[in-house]
């Protein structure tokens, strides 16, 4: 069986998940500061897949973790 993983984004303090499917979902998370942000990722899990400049010029780091078996 294949491992499935879960993604998210981080763009500031601005997190949003990304559905199975992988269009965005409409829930997200904001934390107080970006490293707030990058401190609860970690703890969460997630690991750092890449990161890349979005068309404002600003920073979006993108991010994986193992799904849960539901």
């Amino acid at each position: 069986m294949a491992q499935r993983f879960e993604h998210c984004r981080l763009v500031g303090n601005g997190i949003t998940y990304l559905g199975r499917t992988g269009l965005f979902e409409d829930k997200g998370d904001k934390t107080g500061n970006e490293f707030q942000a990058w401190d609860y990722l970690e703890k969460e899990g997630w690991e750092l897949v890449a990161v890349v400049n979005d068309d404002k010029g600003r920073p979006v780091a993108y991010f994986k973790r193992p799904a849960s078996k539901n």
